[in-house]
């Protein structure tokens, strides 16, 4: 069941520039009334299943605590993922060891849930798809592929409600048809439809401009411009406050979606503290941002740079592509990436004197895989679900970038982590407050599926 309005009572996840990414384009698109209308048919049913889906996420963030053997197990993964040799054999890591004819092979599961007004995670044996909203199965899974290569791979489904794989790929239709109007609509719809998620949101995240232009093939090339503050968190969120201000706001990255001609779909940059997110879209469908209303291919080409700075290092890929595929199946919707090609790395000159095969190793075979979306789970409960698969071969290139990266995810742990998951409740408890007032906004669903 959805957590009751008045109660708020495998490798770590820490806020990245992904998470930050995500709840910048919140701050733009959720805040529009088109947006949960494009999940149903009516407006009830559809607010029902966009507050499932925030519910689900509220409960996930609301005073997390982890079992101690699965807390000690999940930090002593992150540590060494780039040295499993050291966590094969750990008895204490795994509630499944076992050895096939390719080697050893690893599991650890876990089940979350809200109970007692605090979200737990504890290991279980194979532990079950969720059917209850807000519930979670998350699986690691190590094999060993023969000398010093090892396969990771991952699963997390989450329950969230009613909502079918159709309707929750259709709320980014709703997102992009919500800002194909005058950018003063926009940011009147936002702030005066979801108000309370705007103030949630804006002690991160604001949205500084809005530019739309309406073309003569009826399109809206729309730029989406949002800054990223740490010090608007200080005086409630120090600790987080700090750990974004040290890891995020320095970071740099950009995300482009490219066809097979070159043509450009999607264009999302972060730098200087500033997110600009471009497309241009009619009726809700994404069109090239060059011109022109060829229809969405189902298999693109993804554009990655990202670069983070960590101590004194800045370290990251440039010039990173990878496959971006739209899937469509029975009882599911999701978006598979896979990158096969080595990008270039950017290291400090004590590990480029080291690399070749090992940083090459993750993009051999099937390469670097991730698999997300909606699917329909037991009981006709809708899962949000990841997957990702990786390779790695053990080295000392790839246990020194594994110890670097563990510096962030360890300074994250405790206070800053405990801050992080307030402000996320608190954000989607905001965002279902704006849901049960959508009806009684004046002419709400009209000025909000018209969208134009």
């Amino acid at each position: 069941m959805p957590l009751p309005r008045p109660a708020l009572a495998r490798v770590p996840r820490p806020l990245c520039a992904r998470r930050a990414a995500f709840l910048a384009v919140l701050a733009a698109g959720a805040g529009c009334r088109a947006v949960p209308l494009e999940t149903a048919g009516d407006p009830a049913t559809a607010i029902a299943q966009v507050d499932g889906i925030a519910s689900a996420l509220e409960q996930r963030f609301t005073r997390v605590q982890r079992a101690p053997r699965y807390a000690a197990a999940r930090m002593r993964i992150a540590r060494y993922a780039g040295a499993p040799s050291k966590l094969v054999n750990d008895t204490a890591l795994w509630t499944a060891m076992r050895t096939t004819r390719e080697g050893a092979e690893r599991e650890q599961e876990a089940f979350s849930a809200l109970a007692g007004g605090r979200y737990t995670f504890t290991e279980r044996a194979r532990a079950p798809l969720p059917v209850r909203v807000g519930d979670e199965r998350h699986l690691v899974r190590l094999r060993h592929l023969g000398d010093d290569v090892w396969a990771w791979h991952t699963e997390v489904d989450h329950a969230v409600g009613s909502v079918s794989p159709e309707g929750g790929a259709a709320i980014f239709r709703g997102w992009f048809r919500a800002t194909e109007r005058p950018a003063a609509a926009v940011r009147a719809d936002y702030r005066g439809a979801f108000p309370r998620t705007t103030a949630a949101l804006g002690r991160l995240v604001t949205l500084d401009s809005v530019a739309t232009r309406r073309d003569a093939d009826d399109a809206t090339l729309v730029t989406l411009r949002m800054q990223v503050r740490s010090q608007r968190l200080r005086d409630s969120f120090p600790h987080f406050a700090a750990w974004v201000a040290r890891y995020v706001e320095p970071a740099r990255y950009r995300y482009r979606l490219a066809d097979g001609t070159g043509a450009e779909w999607w264009d999302a940059q972060a730098q200087d503290r500033v997110l600009t997110v471009r497309f241009r879209s009619r009726d809700g469908v994404l069109l090239p941002l060059g011109g022109g209303t060829r229809p969405l291919p189902d298999s693109l080409t993804l554009h990655v740079d990202a670069l983070a700075k960590i101590g004194l290092f800045t370290v990251g890929v440039t010039a990173m592509r990878g496959s971006f595929v739209q899937r469509r199946l029975p009882g599911e919707r999701s978006w598979a990436l896979r990158f096969t090609e080595p990008p270039h790395w950017h290291l400090p000159l004590v590990a480029e004197r080291l690399l070749a095969t090992p940083l090459r190793r993750p993009f051999l075979g099937g390469g670097v895989q991730l698999l997300m979306g909606f699917r329909t789970g037991p009981q006709g409960q809708g899962l949000l679900f990841r997957h990702i698969d990786l390779a790695v071969e053990e080295s000392a290139v790839v246990r020194w970038l594994g110890a670097l990266g563990f510096t962030a995810i360890s300074e994250h742990e405790g206070p800053a982590d405990e801050e992080e998951n307030r402000f996320v409740a608190e954000l989607f408890h905001a965002v279902r407050d704006d849901l049960a007032a959508l009806p009684r906004l004046p002419d709400w669903e009209l000025s909000g599926s018209a969208g134009r």
